[in-house]
């Protein structure tokens, strides 16, 4: 009966349902990281015992990722103009703690005119490009070949290069 009515609810309610936690935007402010371990241990127990749609909680997640990553994207620059934290200080709300820091800190060397940086760097892109176009080439090895050196002579064996990959799902929002 359980798995009859969660195949029957949208994901969030059965969610909500099965573990007794409100999703609701009041609710998620107050979650704790505990809290939130609670919840995917105990939603992901419900998707092996069958007792949630596994795809359905997974389009749910990605949707979910998605809303949160784009929010916090968008809200991010406002907070940061208006909960000024004073240095050395924390925020602490909603089982949260903020600290006001430097983020994103990069150098940019081209400015500093060193010539051995710059050398250093262009070798650094030439070889780059080489190692792309010979990889480009070895992709096209399908069997154990012989390659050589014309300069010297050498010969050695090539083999093709090996290929992992991992079958899965690619969930893409429309």
């Amino acid at each position: 009966m359980r798995r009859e009515l969660a195949m029957q609810i949208p994901a969030c309610e059965a969610v909500t349902l099965f573990t007794g936690f409100d999703m609701e935007p009041e609710s998620l402010i107050k979650l704790d990281r505990a809290t939130i371990n609670k919840i995917v241990y105990d939603t992901e127990q419900m998707v092996a015992d069958g007792e949630l749609d596994s795809v359905k909680m997974l389009v749910l997640a990605k949707k979910g990722q998605e809303l949160f990553n784009n929010l916090e994207k968008r809200v991010r620059r406002y907070a940061e103009e208006h909960a000024r934290v004073p240095k050395h200080d924390k925020l602490r709300m909603y089982d949260a703690e903020i600290i006001e820091k430097e983020t994103g800190v990069s150098y940019d060397y081209s400015v500093c005119h060193d010539v051995t940086w710059n050398e250093l760097h262009d070798l650094q892109a030439e070889i780059a490009q080489q190692i792309k176009e010979r990889e480009a080439f070895l992709k096209t090895i399908t069997k154990p070949s012989i390659g050589g050196d014309q300069f010297t002579g050498e010969t050695w064996q090539i083999n093709p290069p090996l290929r992992t990959a991992k079958q899965g799902l690619n969930v893409s929002l429309k």
